[in-house]
């Protein structure tokens, strides 16, 4: 089952390695989905990630981060509830405004955040 984890880590490396090549690439990605949809995704995937890193926790290297990870997954997905969907369009949309560079720090986080878990989940 830690195959999943390493699918995720992948997806999220692909995504930064995407954001990191292509900025413009990147912003058209998260432009062109529709605003509910992705309220809803920003919500379930926290939720799905939190329970997966909290679920495989043991079988995984660093089982206490792994769990501390899941935590802030879980809060994060209740904060992105919380904040509603309005409010997470404004903050997309400034974060997708911002400089290139910017953006290319951003996605370096998101691609080494992604090979983290494939590291720890093979």
């Amino acid at each position: 089952m830690t195959i999943l984890v390493a699918i995720l880590g992948v997806f999220l490396g692909l995504l930064g390695l995407v954001g990191l090549a292509q900025p413009d690439r990147f912003r058209s990605m998260f432009r062109s989905m529709e605003s509910r949809l992705r309220f809803r995704f920003a919500i379930f995937t926290r939720l799905g990630m939190g329970a997966l890193l909290w679920w495989l926790a043991d079988e995984l290297r660093h089982p206490h981060v792994m769990r501390i990870l899941a935590v802030i997954a879980l809060v994060a997905a209740v904060g992105v509830l919380i904040m509603g969907r309005e409010r997470l369009d404004r903050m997309i949309d400034w974060w997708l405004s911002r400089p290139d560079g910017l953006l290319r720090v951003s996605a370096i986080f998101a691609a080494a955040f992604g090979a983290y878990l494939v590291y720890v989940a093979v």
